[in-house]
């Protein structure tokens, strides 16, 4: 069960990212060139959303109620550093996220509210760039403390 879950995290973590640059061009592109805000970009933010939404509770579902089945008594004393390491880095990457999620929603907020396209681009380049950028280091912390 926790390799399904831990497969199904590394994909749509994925897809979030392909979606995220998406939509992160798509408003620069918007506030640039002074596009129209169309349905199309009111449902990348759906997806954009949703993604991180799955991506939270996948998350917390695998750090928190799925038993990854290992033996700590039989690690050696290196493993077991990586291990707490990686335990400091869930808790870390849990909060972070939980940061991008709040940014994304009042992204979200405003770009609806927003009267004019060059506004509702301006947000969600703020918002949803700002939520990418945060889980974009994220992963940097994870990688960091991953390999080094």
């Amino acid at each position: 069960m926790h390799k399904i879950l831990v497969t199904i995290h590394v994909w749509s973590s994925a897809l979030f990212t392909i979606v995220a640059i998406i939509l992160c061009l798509y408003a620069l592109k918007g506030v640039m060139f002074k596009n129209e805000y169309k349905k199309s970009h009111v449902y990348l933010e759906y997806i954009f959303i949703a993604l991180l939404y799955m991506g939270f509770i996948l998350g917390v579902v695998l750090y928190f109620f799925v038993d990854p089945s290992e033996d700590l008594r039989k690690l050696p004393v290196e493993e077991l550093i990586k291990k707490q390491n990686s335990q400091f880095w869930a808790i870390e990457h849990f909060s972070v996220m939980l940061f991008a999620l709040l940014i994304a929603q009042i992204g979200r907020f405003f770009t609806s509210k927003a009267i004019t396209s060059k506004d509702k681009f301006k947000y969600a380049l703020f918002y949803y760039g700002a939520a990418t950028s945060i889980t974009f280091i994220s992963l940097g912390f994870y990688l960091y403390y991953k390999y080094m």
